[in-house]
């Protein structure tokens, strides 16, 4: 399966980290799929002009989210609803997100939405010394899930 996922869309290389597609875009939403390899991860980053929803096809993502007020939150995307894993979420404008691969998962694969439609001018990836000096307390994730 994953070889056909690779092959049926012309994937890019996210600045975040993980491989990205976009799917659709008009003047109220843009969407798109992602794909996680092993070792791979979406670093911590935010949309300030709008919610990006989150939906997993296959595999399991552990994604956490630190609020405008300072509170983290890790959530399981997946598809096990008995092991507390959600097949879809919503993240908040404004909030700092960062994603990774559940251990021994081969690959995840799912997609997003944004509404109003993305722009990468909204975008914005995390300095891990600046989300430090913001968010101590949570040296490991940020230092696990930012790019420099």
């Amino acid at each position: 399966m994953l070889e056909k996922l690779l092959r049926s869309y012309a994937w890019y290389d996210h600045p975040e980290g993980l491989k990205f597609v976009e799917t659709h875009r008009d003047e109220f939403r843009t969407s798109g799929h992602w794909l996680m390899l092993p070792g791979a991860f979406s670093a911590f980053h935010r949309v300030n002009n709008n919610e990006e929803l989150w939906y997993i096809h296959q595999g399991r993502i552990t994604l956490h989210i630190i609020e405008p007020d300072g509170r983290l939150s890790t959530r399981k995307l997946g598809a096990d609803l008995s092991a507390g894993e959600e097949p879809a979420l919503a993240v908040p404008q404004h909030c700092w997100q960062a994603a990774e691969i559940e251990p021994g998962v081969p690959y995840a694969f799912g997609s997003v939405v944004c509404a109003p439609a993305f722009q990468f001018t909204q975008f914005e990836i995390a300095e891990r010394a600046a989300l430090l000096a913001q968010y101590p307390a949570y040296r490991d994730v940020i230092t696990r899930l930012t790019l420099a």
